[in-house]
Parts: structure tokens; sequence; C-alpha cells
């Protein structure tokens, strides 16, 4: 690791812990309205994009709330992925879900779909919803992300990258985040993706447009 790479790891490692640490500092009520606000903005923007699919996430510890969003689009019928970590490969294979009940604890006990590894399919080949939800420990207004540190949606991303329909029509990547997550510049390297989309409880913001800006 070159000098540049320890020193750009050690900032994302620091802002990892602060921000894990503020945001567990959340009281669960401030946590649930906060969450309502974000997935109602995310709802709405949803429904004006006329978005038919997602992948999603289940929240896990004091993440933001993704359970009324998921709610919502079973409600209107919208096709619904959720993501289960493949531990001995960190791939995530996602799968359609379509209730609660099809979800069990799994890999660092987050809620995960319950379903067999036969006809897993390669990242590669999976289905590609049209607007992909991450979470994270912090973001930028440029779409900058810092997750956990496991790459498992930058392997998703870069599997599909690599397939033409991705290239043709890919989808939105949205980071939710709570506005306390917001940081002036994310630490980021030549391989971490922006996200195109941040939605916090004061809206959405376009991170494309941001950078064009």
């Amino acid at each position: 690791m070159s000098g540049h790479d320890a020193v750009l790891a050690e900032a994302k490692q620091v802002l990892r812990r602060r921000k894990a640490a503020a945001r567990d500092l959340l009281s669960p009520d401030q946590r649930g309205q906060i969450s309502s606000l974000v997935c109602n903005h995310a709802w709405n923007w949803l429904q004006k994009q006329g978005t038919a699919s997602l992948l999603a996430y289940v929240a896990f510890r004091s993440e933001l709330d993704t359970r009324p969003l998921i709610g919502k689009a079973w409600e209107e019928r919208r096709e619904v992925f959720l993501p289960r970590v493949l531990p001995g490969n960190g791939v995530l294979a996602l799968h359609r879900v379509n209730s609660w009940e099809e979800l069990t604890p799994g890999t660092y006990g987050i809620p995960e779909p319950m379903v067999s590894d036969e006809g897993l399919l390669e990242p590669d080949l999976q289905p590609m919803p049209s607007a992909v939800f991450v979470p994270g420990l912090a973001f930028d207004r440029r779409g900058g992300r810092l997750g956990y540190g496991r790459g498992y949606y930058d392997r998703l991303r870069a599997a599909w990258e690599s397939v033409i329909s991705y290239k043709e029509n890919p989808p939105v990547w949205i980071g939710l985040a709570y506005g306390m997550q917001l940081v002036e510049e994310v630490p980021m390297d030549i391989h971490d993706a922006f996200m195109d989309i941040l939605i916090t409880e004061d809206g959405v913001v376009h991170c494309r447009k941001e950078n064009e800006g």
C-alpha cells in the first residue's frame, strides 16, 4: 500500500467511526421520524419516475429504516429485490421478495431473503432493478459514499457494468441517509463509485447536477 493509499484508508476509518458513533446517538424516535420522511421523499421520486423495480436493503442497527419504502412498494405492486450476502466470496445475491415473512437473519444478523443457493446466478446475470437504494455511513452532495469497507455494492456494480443492458439503461444509484450523515467531502479513491441521487429528510439531491455545477 502506497503512502497515499494508507492516508486515504485511515481517513475513511476515522470518518466511519465518527459517523457510526454519531448515528448511534440518534434515539429510536428520531430514527423513526427521519426514516419516515426520507422514505416518503424516496417514494415520491419513484412515482414520478414510474419506477417498477427496485433493490433496497433492510436496516441493521442504527441504519436508516427502509421498511416504510419497501412496504409501500409492495402495496403498489412494485418489484422489490433484497440482497443476501454470500460470505464465501463477498458477493451480493439478489432475490425478489414479496413479504417480511420471506426474510430470516443472515450474515451479520441482517434480515435476508430465505432461499437456497441452488440455481444462484452470477452477479452479471442477476436481475437489474431500475433503482438501487444503498446504505452508508457518510455521504456528500457530489454523490460520494462511505460504506462499511466490505465492497459488496462496488462488486455488484462492477459486475453489472460489464453487461450491455447496463450501459444502455443503467439503474439509478441512490443513497439514503439521515441529514447528519452528510459531510463536506467523502474521501474517495478511483475505484469508489458515486451515487446519482442522495435522499435525506430535507429532500432529493441530484448529485449529477451538483457535479456539473
